[in-house]
């Protein structure tokens, strides 16, 4: 037993400096990518100028990936793994926990942990839904994170039997709510997770003529 020990903790520091490598070169690729969708749209540059921009060679690059569709759907779907995982946890949120939070004028904490999130992911994000980026890309995080948190503070009558206003309202405020976070990204994501989760929250319950602040209403 004490061999198969020995054996496994020499395979795996064996392989941690190859982990390692690979863990850098998909950062330093990552990087260069948004990079140049920033500069040159997602059609405006070959995997040569990637490689290039990420001072990596190619054959680094068709080792993890085959085509630059290919990275584009992994970087993608690394987003939405992570995202899918706040936005379940946002569906599952209940009316009576938003209503305390609200009256106690505190940010639900899944709140926070999704722009947490979407820090961790801000130099791809701002890219991919910029203007030179992915359209496609853009209408699915609306769809997956934005329909959701808008959809959490349905009743339940509306949730499963929407009328086609309750559909009008849910996609107009998911709009919203992604260009609030266009914003965020824009902005360089100045604003901490926990401002930027007041912010939404406040958004979300303005009404006509309340004043346009933090310090009004319930938050």
């Amino acid at each position: 037993m004490v061999q198969v020990v020995l054996h496994d903790k020499m395979a795996v520091a064996e392989h941690t400096p190859e982990d390692r490598r690979c863990l850098r070169s998909k950062r330093l690729l990552r990087a260069a990518f948004a990079q140049l969708i920033d500069e040159r749209g997602l059609d405006g540059f070959s995997i040569r100028d990637l490689t290039q921009k990420a001072d990596l060679n190619r054959g680094t690059f068709y080792a993890h990936y085959k085509d630059k569709d290919d990275l584009l759907r992994c970087f993608e779907s690394e987003i939405f793994d992570d995202l899918q995982v706040i936005g379940r946890k946002v569906q599952d949120t209940t009316l009576q926990e938003l209503a305390l939070s609200v009256a106690a004028g505190t940010p639900l904490p899944v709140s926070i942990e999704l722009f947490d999130r979407l820090r961790e992911h801000g130099v791809l994000l701002r890219a991919l839904l910029g203007p030179k980026g992915d359209a496609t890309f853009q209408a699915q995080l609306r769809d997956v994170v934005c329909t959701r948190i808008v959809t959490a503070v349905l009743y339940t009558k509306y949730r499963e039997n929407p009328s086609p206003l309750v559909q009008y309202y849910v996609s107009y405020y998911a709009a919203a709510h992604l260009g609030l976070i266009q914003r965020w990204l824009e902005r360089d994501m100045a604003e901490s997770s926990e401002e930027m989760a007041r912010i939404l929250m406040t958004v979300m319950f303005l009404k006509p003529g309340d004043p346009i602040d933090l310090t009004g209403g319930a938050l």
